[in-house]
């Protein structure tokens, strides 16, 4: 196959601002192409121990009934607020099509594209690609199943689109030889169902003309980009859609803070700025490198902050919506190739430390895309891991998070984090001023990140989510009085001082509490002090009339001692570690609490403890907390 030309080079903020000239895609779909299945010598030397996990749930679910997406499954979502059972059976069905395409090209055996096949056909077959929670057309008619003549955009609907897209430029005249029409037949889906309603409605929610931006922007967008450039023929067509990808995305990006920070958290980051950056790479490759969006501000922060999340040893920050340890490996591909191409090495040597060569990289309920991604990226097949380049200190003022550790590229030790921010971020928790200590990269006073979403999530009862509520994170209860919901409630004069010992986060809490509180100030200081080897909290407070104060700590292991002034827990990771206060304040009170969601009872276990500290009714007072680990064999 001859490689086309690269086209004449289209500056950054051109692109932004008006899109790319049709000529310069013209042959965006041989670029994005993989290489032909006949090229054994490319896919017999594939990352192997992707492609055997590609191999082994392939082998294990051919012949066996397909998933099948039911309008009962569909309809719990109003029923009993379930969504899992629905989106659960859309996602094996679109990971077991996917493995199927990988299947066809690494093994060159035709029965695999026969199954690739199947999966394609079913969901073209399908009611609906959108998932029940986002059905707000359904909704709104008081029906509970979907009309396809009225097809809505969300995230799902994306990326079933995306992946008929990838496996159409995978198989290709494969498709045409074993199942003639089936590609004609996916590219009506996709029109009807994605190209055309966003090409036809300008008020889908998502595109944040409302001033309102989130991960659906880019995590669809990066999906329409997907389907335009690799199924739309027409270059006046496939032109229209890429400057109205670009016109969204641009949105997105002025709207995400100069910092890097994302506040939608650790995990959806990877569903927001990194979807971002996948439509950057993938304009680079389609158009043979002349547009190059990768190093457009925000981005080179923005790819820093997974390493500036990170605890060690899978373990992350987990404020807001964020597993803080995800079942399924991230995609540190997508991470290293961004990073290869913007220039960021101590971005490339962090992902390049995730590198696991006995383990499957990238699985198929990541999506096709990213699966082809890792598999024909031979840079991150052949990255060396090496040690991680953890931050000593991390202060983003904009997005007010703040981390610390004991030791520099060290996941051993304590490591603190704190926020500040408001309480109306993207998947808010109402958590201004919380903070969190991991000792050995495992969180012992912990933030306790995602639950199971169900219809109650992001509705008006949100916050009566166990990990949403303001008493299930390390701020004060004030009488009996929370934080509230709002971007009103926000904190004040947030900072970071370092010095030679230690780093200090200070900020002023008083104003994420309603004004009937009387909290006049509420300064808190959270910091690490590495000379001691202690993390350290002092909180300092103003309060007319006066009020008891009740502060939660949120402790994930086994709480194996108690005495006024002192808890010690068994963390997670096996590490004691110390709880210390005024023992005039007592010993405090413990709550053991059932864990019955499932997403928090993988991240925590089935019981987790809070310790109350009471401090008794005053207009002013203090209290001081310090946190040390035993002087324990580190976990190897």
């Amino acid at each position: 196959m001859t490689t086309p030309a690269t086209p004449t080079s289209v500056p950054a903020e051109e692109a932004w601002r008006a899109g790319v000239p049709d000529d310069v895609l013209d042959a965006a779909r041989d670029r994005l192409r993989p290489p032909r299945i006949t090229d054994r010598a490319f896919w017999d030397a594939r990352d192997a121990a992707t492609v055997q996990a590609v191999e082994r749930r392939a082998r294990t679910s051919s012949g066996t009934p397909w998933p099948q997406t039911t309008a009962t499954a569909y309809a719990r979502y109003w029923r009993d607020g379930n969504r899992t059972a629905y989106e659960d059976a859309a996602g094996r069905l679109c990971a077991r099509t996917a493995d199927a395409v990988v299947m066809a090209l690494v093994s060159n055996e035709p029965e695999w594209v026969d199954e690739a096949g199947d999966g394609l056909t079913l969901l073209c077959e399908q009611s609906t690609w959108c998932w029940a929670a986002h059905e707000e057309f359904t909704a709104s008619r008081g029906e509970v199943v979907a009309d396809p003549s009225d097809p809505y955009l969300d995230i799902g609907a994306g990326e079933t689109a995306a992946l008929l897209a990838w496996a159409d430029a995978a198989l290709g005249s494969l498709l045409d030889e074993r199942l003639p029409g089936l590609r004609r037949r996916l590219r009506q889906e996709v029109q009807q169902r994605v190209l055309g309603p966003f090409v036809a409605r300008r008020d889908w929610h998502w595109l944040g003309l409302d001033g309102r931006l989130h991960n659906w922007n880019p995590w669809i967008h990066q999906n329409v980009l997907s389907a335009a450039l690799l199924l739309v023929d027409d270059a006046t067509t496939r032109g229209s859609v890429v400057r109205r990808c670009l016109e969204g995305l641009d949105r997105y990006r002025r709207s995400l803070p100069s910092d890097g920070g994302c506040d939608e958290g650790a995990g959806y980051w990877w569903n927001g700025p990194a979807r971002l950056a996948a439509c950057a790479l993938l304009l680079h490759r389609a158009s043979g490198g002349a547009v190059d969006l990768i190093t457009s501000p925000p981005l080179d922060e923005l790819a820093r902050f997974p390493m500036r999340m990170d605890l060690g040893r899978g373990w992350r920050v987990s404020f807001a919506d964020c597993r803080a340890r995800p079942e399924r490996r991230p995609p540190w591909q997508l991470l290293h190739r961004w990073a290869r191409l913007a220039g960021l090495d101590d971005v490339a040597a962090h992902a390049a430390a995730q590198r696991d060569r006995s383990t499957a990289d990238v699985s198929s309920s990541d999506g096709l895309a990213l699966l082809l991604g890792s598999l024909l990226d031979d840079a991150w097949r052949d990255a060396s891991p090496d040690a991680m380049p953890l931050k000593a200190s991390v202060w983003l003022p904009e997005t007010e998070v703040f981390v610390a550790r004991e030791r520099e590229a060290d996941a051993d030790g304590l490591v603190v984090a704190a926020k500040g921010g408001h309480n109306d971020e993207n998947h808010n928790h109402n958590d201004v001023g919380s903070y969190l200590v991991a000792v050995d990269s495992v969180p012992v006073l912990v933030d306790l990140g995602q639950q199971t979403y169900t219809s109650i999530s992001f509705s008006a009862r949100r916050y009566e989510q166990m990990s949403v509520r303001a008493d299930w994170h390390q701020v004060p209860v004030i009488g009996d009085t929370t934080q509230l919901h709002g971007g009103g409630y926000a904190s004040r004069g947030a900072a970071v001082t370092s010095g030679p010992g230690g780093d200090t986060f200070t900020l002023d809490l008083a104003g994420a509490y309603p004004e009937q509180t009387g909290c006049r100030r509420w300064r808190r200081q959270v910091g690490i002090d590495r000379a001691e080897r202690a993390v350290l909290v002092r909180d300092d407070y103003e309060l007319e009339p006066a009020a008891t104060v009740h502060l939660p700590h949120v402790l994930a292991g086994e709480v194996v001692a108690r005495a006024e002034g002192v808890c010690t827990v068994r963390s997670l990771g096996g590490r004691l570690v110390d709880l210390r206060w005024e023992p005039r304040l007592g010993a405090g009170r413990l709550e053991r609490d059932a864990v019955d969601d499932a997403l928090l009872s993988q991240q925590w276990g089935r019981f987790l403890h809070r310790l109350w500290i009471d401090l008794p009714a005053a207009t002013a007072g203090t209290f001081a907390l310090r946190v040390d680990a035993h002087p324990e064999s580190h976990p190897q």
